[in-house]
Formats: structure tokens, C-alpha cells, sequence
């Protein structure tokens, strides 16, 4: 049994602070309010809709029950229902709506849900693989002490329900403790798991009336500070990013950990610093990848969340004004329940600072992300060539995402079910997201929901900025099978215009594929005469993209994406396809040479009539060697004329290694020696192609 008074010491609120909360939450956040007080009416009604921003699986329509719940029921063939039944996250609402209203209806909601849970959910092999999963037993615990806060003073928690509420707190803790293995140690469940064993640990040993109790919480709460901290090093990677590769899992990851952190202080005890310094670095991580408006990439199993409330608490518990620069103005719905009204001045006081670099390297997850600033109108690029971050994972090598003026424009389509089958397979494949196939094969394949056939390497990172020349570079080793190694170089002028070549090193003969899905509010046009051409214009953008490389093919088609879980939509997509040159050798004796696709994105402010997007073009030169008056083949170098906004460029990208009769070499009298090389041209120099006098240099962004 646990004291009443030492539990609302540390979790109840003083009526004074209730009605601050209340009063703060009506002035600032009154949209999530109403949806908070939806939920509670509807639980009080035994319908059930999980769509609450961090409802892992979220759904889109409401089950309703009759008088009696089934904690096990499955609507269609997704148990993720179950597991969302069975994390009680609606509990919270109702406490909430409580607190705002005062009606004790939704208390004796939540009294008689948690006595038919108890009654109805024993520990058993059966109930161990879905009420009771670990990871479902983890989250009940927080949630089931916050929602307990906020009723304890209802005269319907009586003693007889407060005890029944810390017996099942005791044998989660118990089941927690008893829960040894690997897997925990490495997976997000791990840290799911141990921020709820510290919950019940902590409140044990604060609360409880009898010292066994208590004893056995403290042993409880060290425990899951020791798993925490060996499962953080073991799964957060030096740039902060956890490793399963998901921005979705990493916050909720993150979430746990701030959590522990904010009890911790709540029972004035310190945690270890690796736990704090590792739960700051994945906050840097979220800072560096959100994208202007707010939310997270969609990138392996994630939604489009947006991810400003995690960087406010994050923001008030390191006191950290570059966090804040990502945050609200204002804390949080949920944080300033949480952490209360005297947080929230804490907050608001706290100054902002956006980060020092536009351009910047997450090395160990092989993440890049390029902007033209920190405010929410502004352009955004990002890279992805990493690990594939387990069963979580989707095929996304090379993907690239990009926003214009605020606005998503190049997505990655989501994740839609963990279900099994076309729609689970085809959103995790490389070819649903903005990347290469060769022969069209996949480079990593589905075995079923979760397993793979085919690990490969990430290669060759690396990234150099000068001035408004932007350059990035990755591959992968996932068609050596073929005899193919992949290679992908980024080349961008300020943030509006970037040069897509995909390098493919190997012998015979190939196909290859170069994919680009576009956000939903896109709309995609061809001009006629304009081969392997595209135009597309957003809400606040217009752009175009071109394939400049011989014996391609343009494929547009409509493809699913998924913003959330369980909600699908078609949106555009384009698909360049180089296919083999006729009569080229089909044999693997030839020598072995690199061949490219090299598409060009043009983007601009749909305002700017000045310059429609016809007036941007591009087109393939020749490259010379000056030393021998050469020209190079394709398979060598190539260059491009570029011109956009009344400014013409010159792009010199080399295949092959400087040396030899290959190593000063540009076009229209710019030179160099580098890999990668631009250079802006004067108007004279666009008009006349063979310009007499000095050679002129060229930037070099790759040697």
C-alpha cells in the first residue's frame, strides 16, 4: 500500500496549481485541450481512437465497445491495436479532462477500466505476447502513476483502489525486474521498459507505508538507472542518433529518458551523467533533422510528427536555448501538466539561439542536411546513406528529401502498417523512396515485416561547403552482387538548384533507375518537346527537374504515401530509367567503367515571374583535357551548362581518377584538377563556348 499524501506529494497538484495549469492550458493551447477532452468523453463511452501525436500506431477511426471492454480485441489484422488498447495513454486524458472540469465521471471511468483490467489481464504465456508485453508493461507504468496524479484526490480513489493500483504497480515492477534479456539491451523496448521499472521504483520507494516496499523500490528504481545507461551507450550512436535508424522510435526514446530525468529531480536524486549528456545528444539529433515546420522526417517506421513539444521539454530541462530555437515559444501541452506553472515561466524566460552551421553531418547514422536557415520558410535538403537500423529500417540509401520555402516537395512515403504483406513491403523498398535501382532489383529484400535478406555497407561520406557551393557525397555496396558499385554526389548552388549523378562502377550492361516522389500537394506536368522533363509546382514553389543522361526513358505514376499509421494517400512520382545502350556487350569481360544519370533540380519562388521556370535550363558539354587537348569520354568526365536567375554555371564532374592525360581538365576555358568542380560564368563566356586568352580556375569541391 502506498502512502496518500507522500503520493500527491510527488504527483498530485495543489488545487492552486491545477487551476494554473488550466488556466494556461485555455490560453495557449486550446485546440489540444478540446482533443484531450474528446478522447475522455469518448473513453467514458468505451470508444477508443488512438490519435494523440505520439500514439505509436496511431488509428484513424474510433472502435466502440458495449458495456464490456476486450483488452484483446483486434478490429482487421493488426494487433498494433491491441498493444495501443493495452498502453492506457487514454487514462491520462481523463485525468486531465478531471482536472480541467472537475467532473468525477471520468474518475469512476478510470476506477472501473483499471479494476476490469486487473481483473481480466493475469500474467500468463498467452497475455506475455500482448497485454503484457514488456514494452506495453513499460509504458502502463508512467502512464498509469500520471493518471493516477491527477484523481487521487476524487473521493472515488478509495483506499481499497489505491491499493489495488500499487499491488499492480508491485507486480509490473516485479515482471520489469524479471525481464532479462538481450534483446532489451538493444532495442527502443529496453528503454521503454526500464523508464517505467524507475517510475514504479521511485514511487515505491517514496510512497510505499511499509518498508519492504520500500526497500524493494529503491532496489527497483537503481536497477533501471543501471539497464538505462548501458542500454543508451549501447544504442545511441556518437552523433546522437539511435540507432534503429527511426526518428519516431528515437523520440520515444527520448521521451523516456526526459521523463526519468524529470522524476529524478522531482525526488531531488542525481542520474548518471552519461544518461544525461547521451538523452542531450539525441536532442541535438532532433534539433539537426527537423525539418521548418516542425515535425521529424518520416524516415524508416515514422510519421510526420511534429516534434516541437519533445525540444520544449528537452529546451527546459538543459535550459538550453539552441533546443529552445526548435521548441514553442510557450511550454508545452503536456509538459506544463508535467513540470507546472512555475516551469512554464522558467520556460518562457529562457532566451532562443539557432544553431551556428547550415550544413551539417551526422556521421555515425550518415544523415546531411543542408538549409538556407533556421526559420520555418526555409529551404531544406537532407541525405540519408547509413545503416539500415534493424527491422524498423526501410531500404533508403542514398534518399533525399527536400523542402522549398517551408514547403515539402521530395518525401520519404512513410510507413502505413506493420502488417505483413504488398503495402508493408513496397513502403519499406528502396524504390519507394528517392533513390537508385539497378537492373531493378532491390538492393535489400523483405523476408516478412521485419527481416531482411541482404545487409550492405554505406561508403564514401563525406560533404565540403564553399561559399554558396555545397557538395555531398555517399555510396553503397548493395549491387556488388551485380558486379555494381553505387555512388551518389550531391552538388548544390545555394539551396534552389541541386545536381543529382549517380555514379555506377561495374562491367556488362545495366539498367538504371533514378526515383523522386513528390508530397502530395504537388502537381506534375510535362511540356511537349521537352523529353525526360518535369514541372512541378507546390503551394508556395515552382520547379523542374531534368535528366540529362542519353537513352533514358521518364516513368511518372501515382504511389501510396503514409503521413501517419494507418492513413494512406496517393501522391506523384517520376521515375527516370536509363536503359542499356543497343549493341552494347552483354558480356562480363568488358572492362570494367563508370556510367551516370545526372538529374538537375531547379527550384524558385512561385512569385518570381520575372524568371518562369523555362527560363532555367541545363545541358551537357564536353570536357577537354588542356594538357592534351582531349576530349573525354562520358564514362571519364562530364559537364554541365547551368542557367538559372540570370547567372550561368559551369559543373565538371570526373568519373575517374586525376592523372595522366586526365587531370586538368574543364570546358569553355575553365580548368582544374579536381573530382568535382564549378565555376560562374560571365555572360561573354556562356555566348562565345571557345573563349581565346588566359584559362580561368574552377572550385574545387572533391579532389
Amino acid at each position: 500500500m502506498i502512502d496518500r499524501e507522500r503520493f500527491i506529494l510527488y504527483h498530485g497538484r495543489s488545487n492552486e496549481e491545477v487551476q494554473a495549469c488550466r488556466t494556461y492550458v485555455k490560453k495557449w493551447w486550446q485546440e489540444e485541450l478540446a482533443a484531450r477532452l474528446e478522447i475522455a468523453d469518448q473513453v467514458c463511452e468505451n470508444k477508443f481512437i488512438f490519435n494523440l501525436p505520439w500514439d505509436m500506431e496511431q488509428t484513424a477511426e474510433i472502435v466502440a465497445f458495449g458495456e464490456a471492454l476486450d483488452w484483446t480485441y483486434m478490429p482487421g489484422k493488426d494487433v498494433e491495436f491491441v498493444y495501443q488498447m493495452n498502453r492506457h495513454r487514454y487514462w491520462i486524458c481523463l485525468g486531465q479532462a478531471y482536472a480541467v472540469t472537475g467532473m468525477e465521471r471520468y474518475v469512476k471511468v478510470f476506477v472501473s477500466q483499471m479494476a476490469d483490467w486487473i481483473c481480466e489481464n493475469a500474467i500468463t504465456a498467452e497475455t506475455m505476447q500482448k497485454t503484457w508485453r514488456t514494452i506495453e508493461t513499460g509504458i502502463r507504468a508512467e502512464n498509469w502513476i500520471k493518471a493516477m496524479g491527477y484523481m487521487v484526490k476524487s473521493p472515488h480513489i478509495t483506499d481499497a483502489v489505491l491499493e489495488a493500483f500499487s499491488e499492480s504497480m508491485l507486480l509490473h515492477a516485479q515482471y520489469l525486474a524479471g525481464s532479462k534479456k538481450s534483446f532489451s539491451t538493444k532495442s527502443n523496448w529496453g528503454i521503454l521498459e526500464s523508464s517505467g521499472l524507475f517510475a514504479i521504483g521511485k514511487m515505491l520507494e517514496e510512497c510505499a507505508v511499509d518498508q519492504a516496499s520500500k526497500q524493494r523500490g529503491r532496489e527497483y528504481a537503481r536497477l533501471a538507472l543501471e539497464r538505462l545507461e548501458n542500454q543508451l551507450i549501447t544504442q545511441v550512436m556518437h552523433d546522437g542518433v539511435h540507432w534503429e535508424q527511426s526518428p519516431m522510435y528515437h523520440n520515444e526514446v527520448l521521451r523516456c529518458c526526459l521523463e526519468v530525468l524529470r522524476l529524478a529531480e522531482r525526488y531531488r536524486m542525481e542520474v548518471p551523467s552519461k544518461i544525461l549528456a547521451l538523452t542531450k545528444a539525441m536532442a541535438y539529433a532532433d534539433r539537426l533533422w527537423q525539418k521548418p515546420d516542425g515535425t521529424q522526417l518520416a524516415e524508416g517506421d515514422s510519421d510526420s510528427t511534429d516534434i516541437r513539444d519533445i525540444l520544449t521539454a528537452s529546451a527546459l530541462q538543459f535550459k538550453d536555448p539552441v533546443l529552445k530555437s526548435g521548441a514553442y515559444p510557450h511550454l508545452d501541452y503536456e509538459s506544463v501538466w508535467d513540470y507546472g506553472q512555475a516551469a512554464a515561466l522558467t520556460y518562457e524566460a529562457l532566451g532562443s539561439k539557432v544553431p551556428d552551421e547550415l550544413l551539417t553531418w551526422q556521421r555515425e547514422s550518415g544523415n546531411w542536411y543542408l538549409r538556407s536557415d533556421w526559420g520555418s520558410t526555409a529551404d531544406y535538403f537532407h541525405i540519408r546513406c547509413g545503416s539500415l537500423g534493424g527491422g524498423h529500417g526501410h531500404f533508403d540509401k542514398l534518399h533525399i528529401d527536400l523542402v522549398v520555402n517551408g514547403e515539402d516537395f521530395l518525401i520519404d512515403p512513410g510507413r502505413y502498417t506493420y502488417v505483413d504483406g504488398e503495402e508493408r513491403r513496397r513502403l519499406k523498398s528502396a524504390a519507394a523512396h528517392n533513390t537508385v535501382l539497378v537492373d531493378d532489383q532491390e538492393y535489400t529484400r523483405c523476408l516478412d515485416a521485419w527481416g531482411v535478406s541482404g545487409l550492405h555497407s554505406a561508403i564514401n561520406g563525406s560533404c565540403k561547403k564553399k561559399g554558396i557551393y555545397t557538395y555531398i557525397q555517399c555510396g553503397h555496396t548493395g549491387y556488388m552482387q551485380q558486379g555494381v558499385l553505387v555512388n551518389r554526389r550531391i552538388l548544390a548552388i545555394g539551396t534552389k538548384v541541386y545536381i543529382v549523378c549517380d555514379e555506377f562502377y561495374g562491367k556488362g550492361s545495366h539498367s538504371y533507375r533514378q526515383y523522386f516522389h513528390m508530397a502530395p500537394q504537388c502537381h506534375v506536368s510535362v511540356r511537349e518537346g521537352q523529353d525526360n522533363t518535369v514541372y512541378i509546382r507546390g503551394n508556395k514553389f515552382d520547379a523542374k527537374m531534368c535528366c540529362l543522361s542519353e537513352h533514358v526513358k521518364m516513368k511518372p505514376e501515382a504511389f501510396p504515401i503514409s503521413r501517419h499509421y494507418n492513413q494512406m494517400e496517393k501522391a506523384e512520382s517520376v521515375a527516370f530509367c536509363r536503359i542499356p545502350e543497343a549493341g552494347k556487350p552483354q558480356s562480363g569481360n568488358s572492362f570494367a567503367k563508370t556510367e551516370s544519370m545526372i538529374t538537375i533540380i531547379f527550384c524558385a519562388d512561385q512569385d518570381n515571374e520575372q524568371q518562369p521556370m523555362e527560363t532555367y535550363t541545363a545541358e551537357r558539354i564536353s570536357v577537354v583535357s588542356s594538357t592534351q587537348g582531349r576530349c573525354l569520354e562520358q564514362c571519364e568526365a562530364e559537364g554541365i551548362l547551368l542557367s538559372c536567375q540570370k547567372e550561368q554555371y559551369l559543373i565538371v564532374i570526373a568519373h575517374v581518377e586525376a592523372g595522366a592525360d586526365c587531370d586538368y581538365i574543364g570546358a569553355m576555358n575553365h580548368y582544374g584538377l579536381g573530382r568535382v568542380m564549378v565555376a560562374k560564368l560571365l555572360p561573354e563566356e556562356v555566348n562565345q563556348r571557345h573563349m581565346p586568352g588566359e584559362e580561368q580556375g574552377m572550385t574545387v569541391l572533391c579532389w
